[in-house]
């Protein structure tokens, strides 16, 4: 079955199936422009550090990702909204504390993809990847 759309399909092609194919994986707009837009975050550094401080400390409040970061509590709160916004993180209070967390399987494989060439051997106190 050809995926190409109906309007189209009179356009002129060399490989008929690799369109298919192409057009194929790229049906489902919503999830490709989910992808896109994860990967814009991570590529800001300050995004990306308070990202990678998440995945590999555990669920951290504002105070403490800003010095981890070296970043002020407010730049973080700000980064944080738009990285709740992309569903890479979500926010749970912990007793007077609002905590984050990763979140979404496409923010985890990614970060685990940037860690291998990025952090390295790390000795944790927390031992979340363990």
């Amino acid at each position: 079955m050809h995926r190409v759309p109906e309007a189209r399909r009179d356009g002129r092609v060399v490989d008929p199936d690799q369109v298919c194919d192409a057009a194929a994986v790229l049906a489902d707009t919503a999830q490709v422009q989910q992808a896109a837009a994860v990967l814009d975050a991570l590529g800001d550094v300050n995004r990306l550090s308070i990202l990678l401080a998440l995945h590999h400390a555990g669920d951290l409040c504002v105070s403490d990702l800003a010095f981890a970061v070296g970043m002020s509590d407010s730049a973080v709160s700000h980064a944080l909204r738009l990285l709740r916004a992309h569903g890479m993180v979500a926010a749970h209070r912990h007793g007077r504390l609002v905590r984050y967390r990763i979140t979404g399987a496409l923010t985890g494989r990614l970060l685990d993809v940037v860690s291998d060439g990025v952090v390295g051997d790390v000795e944790l106190h927390a031992h979340v990847n363990d």
